[in-house]
């Protein structure tokens, strides 16, 4: 009995673990025509507001952005075909 309780515990554990699935969003950085492409493990891409990034001399920048998980034809390398 206590093994099936271990192998089912072991299961759960495993189905939990495997549930974060990681999201690429596309975000424009306001006043700029920079985008910014952002992989994040939680939350949704369209709550990001700010983009905190360091440059060559470790100063960090903070870009006000707006963010879609739309997914683009041109972040593909699949051709479509008519």
């Amino acid at each position: 009995m206590k093994k099936y309780l271990f192998l089912i515990g072991v299961a759960c554990v495993a189905l939990l673990s495997s549930c974060v699935k990681e999201k690429n969003c596309r975000c424009s950085v306001l006043g700029s025509m920079d985008t910014r492409i952002i992989t994040i493990t939680q939350g949704d891409c369209s709550k990001l507001n700010y983009v905190t990034y360091y440059d060559a001399l470790d100063s960090a920048h903070v870009d006000p952005v707006v963010c879609t998980d739309y997914p683009f034809i041109g972040d593909s390398s699949i051709l479509y075909q008519k």
